[in-house]
């Protein structure tokens, strides 16, 4: 019996499998159609953070050699918020795979952002809002790192505009730096600056080395400055705090020029500690009556605490020998007084100035206590002949000084 002939089943089962691919093909197309592939992430991840997330124009993505979205005009606001707290031109996000289908691991290639603006204060009452977790924070690996460009931070009145940050890698665990250019503004204040930080382990703590420089600027100041610092950071907790185990400062005059150790914190309130030594008189504040060397260190300390704009009283100790003032000022005043040519010629400090031995204007003065109210002085000193003569003509007998002589000769 002639055998019959089989079928050849191989046609029907590639045309099959090309209509499976087609409908594959087709429901991937459509699954990953910009703009419904974004929509899709971004509620999810808007729903995930208590955020209202969206863009405008007309989003990319790309999937050689690795999945690349591309998200114009993206914009982050708080639920029923009239403006974003966080907006940027172009958002850009690059996955590994291994990312996408759920790796042990959190990395991501790259970040790029394109002019971004945050708002702080906004940013600081969503993270307010979200629900306390006992999850510790996951600080994601970005193998090829973060880019921002041309980017705005502002919060209470001040501002860092043109802020350019590169992060060329970061691995939880590892060395990590930052390169980041701005301009910091508050009213007049303008200060430019370039810095570099490095932390010895990427994550919310960490050894910290840093160093910064730029200019600051005011209507009829343009003072160059430099930074160096090595100390850590702790973000784990509120506040965030900051130490210095070695800061060195210096300014061009009157800026100082200094070395100290010394503590910072940043929650609802700013609070800085300080000590070290000035390593010289700034030329440009007003001259010290001798025995008092301007060349000489003179140790030092502040505390401050009170709102970021420093308008709170700055505490300040400073001293030479058996010679030491108390006192207090508040930044803006005394930037103000530094501004003006014909300031009085203490600048507005309240305080005590304690002093065995002054010479001023030619006048030996023992036993000397001068107490400064706003940059006006009076003065107290011993029953000796040099206080006899330095009291002379005063009524009360011992309350005056030649005129401007209260601590200084001038500026």
């Amino acid at each position: 019996m002639a055998k019959r002939p089989r079928k050849r089943r191989w046609p029907w089962i590639l045309g099959a499998l090309a209509a499976l691919g087609l409908l594959g093909g087709w429901w991937l197309d459509r699954q990953l159609e910009p703009t419904r592939l974004a929509n899709t992430v971004l509620s999810r991840l808007g729903a995930a953070a208590g955020l209202e997330l969206g863009f405008e124009g007309v989003p990319d993505y790309a999937l050689r050699p690795e999945p690349r979205l591309l998200l114009p005009g993206f914009h982050a606001r708080l639920p029923g918020a009239a403006t974003p707290m966080f907006r940027a031109a172009r958002v850009e996000v690059s996955l590994p795979w291994s990312t996408i289908w759920g790796g042990d691991e959190v990395v991501i290639t790259r970040i790029g952002l394109d002019r971004p603006q945050l708002d702080l204060e906004a940013m600081l009452a969503w993270l307010d809002s979200r629900p306390p977790s006992d999850a510790p924070f996951e600080l994601p690996t970005l193998s090829d790192g973060l880019r921002v460009n041309d980017g705005m931070l502002v919060a209470n009145g001040w501002q860092a505009e043109a802020l350019s940050l590169e992060l060329p890698t970061l691995h939880p665990g590892e060395p990590a730096t930052l390169s980041l250019s701005t301009t910091w503004r508050r009213g007049d204040l303008e200060l430019p600056l370039e810095a570099t930080l490095t932390a010895a382990q990427a994550g919310l703590a960490s050894p910290l080395r840093a160093e910064a420089g730029g200019r600051l600027r005011t209507p009829a100041l343009d003072l160059a400055w430099a930074l160096q610092l090595q100390g850590a950071f702790d973000a784990s907790g509120t506040p965030l705090r900051l130490l210095a185990e070695q800061l060195r400062f210096q300014g061009e005059s009157p800026l100082p020029a200094f070395e100290a150790g010394g503590e910072a914190g940043l929650g609802e309130t700013l609070e800085l500690q300080a000590r070290g030594k000035l390593r010289e008189w700034p030329a440009d504040w007003p001259a010290l009556p001798a025995p008092l060397d301007p060349a000489l260190a003179l140790p030092f300390e502040f505390a401050y605490a009170g709102p970021d704009d420093f308008s709170a009283p700055l505490r300040l100790a400073l001293s030479q020998g058996e010679t030491r003032f108390e006192g207090e000022t508040a930044l803006p005043d005394l930037l103000a007084w530094l501004d003006t040519p014909a300031a009085t010629p203490l600048p507005p400090l309240r305080g005590r100035l304690d002093a065995p031995l002054l010479v001023v204007e030619g006048v030996q003065l023992e036993g000397l206590v001068i107490e400064l109210d706003e940059g006006n002085g009076t003065a107290r000193a011993r029953d000796t002949p040099a206080g006899r003569e330095a009291a002379e003509g005063d009524p009360d007998g011992g309350d005056g000084l030649p005129e401007g002589a209260a601590g200084a000769s001038g500026r």
